[in-house]
């Protein structure tokens, strides 16, 4: 039953991981299209084209993976409080791994991305809230991390094809130059 709710999780992170990188590269040709209608036919924008598909799939599969795990967040609150309901007393650095673990089995898609914690010295009351918080923290800067490298890639992948745009250009223009310049001495 678990490992089909990961599979189930894992196979709609990547479906929309490749649906929000289709209306990105769509996006993008749109507008360097729009810029110069030569560089959406030169190879470098190809080839950047296939590794910037690439590169925002996985982004944007981690991204939504994320987000679904994020919205556990409030199911493990009230997890944490059903089972820790009857105790009392500070907690150790082993018995908050136990803790965290039991979380982990009830919600596995955590584990995939938190390992080990320690929330020692903290009172069994307050695990709860701590743990959830650790939790939505983690998640948050996750999320932010994954944009961030999602907009990295995509002004690199559209620096690069600008670049040589321009680079093509200037070879252009004096090819040009050189071969009007050969033009008028044949003339002679």
């Amino acid at each position: 039953m678990i490992f089909f709710s990961l599979i189930s999780t894992a196979f709609s992170s990547i479906f929309y991981g490749i649906i929000i990188t289709v209306a990105i590269m769509a996006i993008l040709y749109a507008v360097l299209k729009s810029i110069n209608d030569g560089i959406v036919h030169t190879i470098p924008f190809f080839v950047t084209g296939v590794i910037l598909a690439v590169l925002l799939t996985i982004q944007c599969s981690l991204l939504i993976g994320a987000i679904q795990a994020k919205d556990t967040t409030e199911a493990v609150h009230i997890y944490l409080n059903q089972i820790l309901e009857d105790y009392s007393g500070t907690v150790g650095a082993q018995d908050s791994q136990e803790v965290f673990d039991k979380v982990t089995e009830q919600f596995p898609l955590i584990e995939t991305y938190i390992g080990y914690t320690d929330f020692s010295g903290y009172k069994i009351s307050e695990l709860p809230d701590v743990i959830t918080s650790t939790i939505n923290d983690f998640f948050t800067s996750y999320i932010w991390h994954r944009v961030l490298w999602i907009l990295g890639f995509i002004l690199i992948g559209c620096f690069i094809p600008m670049l040589y745009d321009k680079r093509s250009a200037k070879t252009t223009m004096r090819s040009r130059v050189r071969y009007s310049h050969h033009n008028k001495y044949d003339d002679f």
